[in-house]
């Protein structure tokens, strides 16, 4: 194995822990709230960006890959997201937060600012600024690159 396979893989396996790392910690914050990764992503982008549309939506989101609908249905039934008329035209809905997921928001950037203050105890902002440029370049060559550009997250022009 030359040193650029044994550096690819060393990479690839480290992004692969570090994701599954991070996805059992939100994991268990979620659980004390009764939600899935998903469902507070979901809920997030909603307290941003709402009214909106459930393509729109799709669009912005990071865990799910194409139409959300089950994600939302699911959210709507347990009273988190209400659907509205759109008063643009009323053949289409928008989706927006009830007081009851509004409050979820509150409790999930709770959690998200605990998460934050973990990578702050371990990171200056240069080291995580560093380690977020390398995975952007990894990144804007794949679709999920129009969702964090469309969130403003990515600082680069996708190529």
């Amino acid at each position: 194995m030359t040193l650029s396979q044994f550096e690819a893989e060393r990479f690839r396996y480290y992004v692969l822990a570090a994701q599954r790392l991070g996805s059992r910690q939100l994991n268990e914050y979620m659980k004390m709230i009764d939600l899935t990764p998903s469902q507070s992503e979901v809920i997030q982008v909603l307290k941003q960006w709402q009214p909106i549309s459930l393509k729109d939506l799709g669009s912005l989101l990071v865990c799910e890959m194409g139409s959300p609908s089950r994600l939302v249905e699911r959210l709507v039934k347990e009273g988190l997201i209400d659907k509205v008329v759109d008063p643009n035209d009323a053949r289409y809905v928008l989706l927006q937060l009830t007081s009851l997921g509004l409050e979820r928001s509150e409790q999930i950037r709770y959690f998200e600012e605990k998460i934050h203050n973990d990578l702050e105890k371990l990171f200056t902002d240069e080291e995580l600024s560093l380690v977020s440029t390398t995975l952007e370049k990894l990144l804007s060559h794949f679709p999920v690159a129009e969702a964090l550009q469309k969130r403003n997250l990515m600082t680069n022009d996708i190529k």
